[in-house]
């Protein structure tokens, strides 16, 4: 699965019309869908008889409110347009705003068959002014481009598990959200849902607080797998496919997106005996992993902070999968870029705007396939297990197109991108 076939089966569902596009959110009835964070029961509450019955610790009818195995409890999908975050720290109006209009509250659950058992969930919004900030791609300046859209559920707004509306800064990236949820058949499948997944994460997580995010993201640049290359003497054939997928890419970044002199790039390591010596805790390298330069470390950091919460949440989805920085930021950066880049080749062509043609781009299936070197080497070598390295090379597909698309849909809320670029 990529995302050219989300945006293709976007363009069918719009073609047969099950989604709604610009609907007013109405009062039609709906299953009860229960909030994100519900209510929990005691160990011994009342139930309806006056009796007492024990609990799990869990909230009432938890089984219910998980997300993975519900049954559909919805028929029509859509989306609508909607206000974007305000600074008084709740999401767009979406239905609310709209007369007659109504919410549907998320059915996913921060914790464990939904309690709030998991950690290091943000359960509120603490800056509602840097929060609203990060979620407009375009802050600090407004762009007349901005068009705000949400989700509806039989004509209902979809709110995000901390119940703030989910507002999208681009109506394409509402179509593929949208698109996620019609695709659910009998019961719900939330690895089916990738980019609802990513908008979430986005506004109830990293726009809330964005520094462990950032932090995280950055701990890949030590440790970074594409730093770390096969001995060409031992393994010319591995060395020969890294650099392949890899070549251009630390040259690229440092000097077009760091800034950096073309002397200066990151440390790198041929061979187990270089890596296990370089990236070892030693007077000169009082952290773990590789020494690249300081100046890299701080630009690095610097670019990001500048990252909205929406590129935020794809670039360090993009480096958790590939546990690369630079996969994760070469990902990034073509969608940011691809705007500017399109637009000077076609003028300086004459052809008015068109594709990138046969250039190579590094869009989802690169960082796919960059992120899966050594992995797919492997499987050649001593073969392929059913269940295990099938599951990990689709998930890895999904995840980087999910990102990809994220990155281009909302750069390209800000600026002109051509058609052709947002399919990833």
């Amino acid at each position: 699965m990529n995302m050219a076939t989300v945006t293709k089966a976007t363009i069918r569902l719009v073609r047969r019309a099950p989604i709604a596009v610009g609907a007013a959110p109405s009062t039609s009835s709906l299953p009860s869908t229960a909030g994100s964070y519900p209510r929990r029961l005691s160990s011994t509450e009342a139930d309806g008889s006056g009796g007492r019955k024990k609990t799990k610790n869990v909230t009432a009818a938890a089984a219910d409110r998980r997300l993975a195995g519900r049954r559909r409890f919805y028929d029509r999908v859509g989306i609508a347009p909607c206000s974007p975050p305000s600074r008084e720290g709740r999401g767009g109006g979406g239905g609310d705003d709209a007369p007659g209009g109504g919410t549907v509250e998320s059915p996913i659950s921060a914790g464990v068959d939904g309690t709030r058992s998991a950690t290091g969930v943000n359960t509120r919004i603490s800056d509602a002014g840097r929060w609203a900030s990060l979620l407009d791609p375009s802050f600090p300046s407004p762009s007349p481009r901005s068009s705000w859209h949400t989700v509806t559920l039989d004509g209902r707004a979809l709110r995000t598990p901390l119940g703030l509306s989910l507002s999208l800064p681009s109506p394409l990236l509402a179509l593929a959200v949208a698109s996620e949820w019609d695709a659910q058949k009998k019961y719900l499948q939330p690895a089916q849902m990738p980019l609802m997944t990513l908008c979430c994460t986005a506004i109830d997580q990293v726009a809330s607080d964005p520094a462990p995010h950032r932090e995280d993201a950055m701990r890949y640049l030590a440790n970074d797998t594409s730093c770390y290359w096969a001995d060409p003497g031992e393994d010319r054939v591995l060395h020969r496919r890294q650099s392949t997928a890899w070549e251009g890419l630390h040259d690229e970044l440092s000097a077009g997106l760091l800034g950096l002199p073309s002397d200066v790039g990151p440390a790198q390591a041929t061979g187990g005996g270089e890596a296990l010596i370089l990236s070892r805790k030693s007077g000169g390298n009082p952290r773990s992993g590789l020494p690249h330069p300081p100046v890299l470390v701080d630009k690095a950091r610097g670019w990001v902070d500048s990252l909205d919460a929406w590129t935020l949440a794809a670039f360090y989805s993009a480096c958790s999968e590939s546990k690369s920085f630079f996969i994760g930021a070469g990902l990034v950066r073509d969608a940011l870029t691809a705007g500017e880049e399109v637009t000077a080749r076609a003028e300086a062509a004459g052809a008015g705007g068109g594709g990138r043609g046969n250039e190579a781009v590094r869009c989802g299936k690169w960082a796919a396939d960059a992120s899966r070197i050594e992995e797919e080497f492997n499987i050649e070598c001593w073969g392929l297990v059913e269940g295990g390295h099938d599951y990990d090379r689709l998930n890895c597909s999904i995840q980087m197109h999910a990102a990809s698309f994220l990155a281009r849909t909302v750069a390209a809320s800000r600026k002109i991108l051509p058609a052709s670029d947002l399919v990833s």
